[in-house]
């Protein structure tokens, strides 16, 4: 006939596995949301330069002067470090970023510009301060992504 010890040790080790299972399931949906709310954020920011730029190359149009906007932008995403990034090609030109190292992989995000501008420059957040210049070089529109000096 078992012990009533045993019994009770089985239960306490099942109890224990149950709850170690529930912790790291918790643990998991908590990664999951950081995550999308990580992401989330990066979408805003790189909306929010694509938005100002596409109103530097608006008013730039309009008066054919040079136009820039300086953003602070937050150093880092939850403790993640991010990148933005302007391009262009013969096909339009796009505001992209991204985590990690901006030299290395492909964006996370991209949003369009106006296609007919050349955009080019790379800011990498906890640098300063983000700028970007908007200006007109001969029959085209140069819209350009740095850090802000002073």
């Amino acid at each position: 006939m078992p012990s009533q010890a045993t019994n009770y040790f089985y239960t306490l080790v099942a109890m224990g596995f149950v709850a170690l299972m529930v912790t790291n399931a918790f643990g998991a949906h908590v990664r999951g949301i950081k995550a999308a709310s990580e992401r989330q954020e990066l979408s805003r920011l790189v909306e929010a330069v694509a938005s100002e730029a596409t109103e530097l190359v608006a008013l730039t149009e309009a008066t054919g002067a040079a136009s820039k906007v300086c953003m602070r932008l937050p150093a880092t995403i939850g403790y993640r470090n991010y990148w933005i990034r302007l391009r262009s090609d013969s096909s339009g030109a796009w505001a992209e970023g991204g985590f990690g190292d901006p030299w290395a992989g492909d964006p996370d995000l991209r949003v369009e510009l106006p296609w007919y501008v050349s955009a080019s420059g790379t800011y990498k957040g906890g640098y300063g301060t983000l700028a970007l210049n908007c200006t007109v070089k001969g029959s085209g529109i140069t819209l350009a992504l740095g850090r802000w000096e002073a």
